[in-house]
């Protein structure tokens, strides 16, 4: 498994600001995921946990396609087209 703490950065003007895939486990506090074309935040597996983080002028703010995804005191900006999506 490969795990990875990010806090306190900025992900900004990329097509997916931050992508997980499986057998990763992410952990995404106080930063600022901002004017992603694609999606702030692309989970195809593992988990991602974020926390007081600020999602916003994304394409999509959060795209989960699989794994898991756990929101604590986040603001997710209205100005997403789409602030959190979840694929079946």
């Amino acid at each position: 498994m490969i795990k990875a703490t990010l806090s306190n950065v900025k992900v900004i003007y990329a097509a997916s600001g931050i992508g997980v895939g499986a057998g990763a486990a992410v952990h995404l506090s106080n930063s600022v995921v901002s004017s992603n074309s694609v999606a702030g935040i692309a989970i195809s597996g593992g988990g991602i946990n974020i926390d007081a983080t600020t999602i916003s002028f994304n394409t999509i703010g959060v795209k989960q396609v699989g794994g898991s995804v756990d929101l604590s005191n986040n603001d997710l900006s209205p100005l997403c087209r789409l602030a959190f999506r979840r694929f079946a």
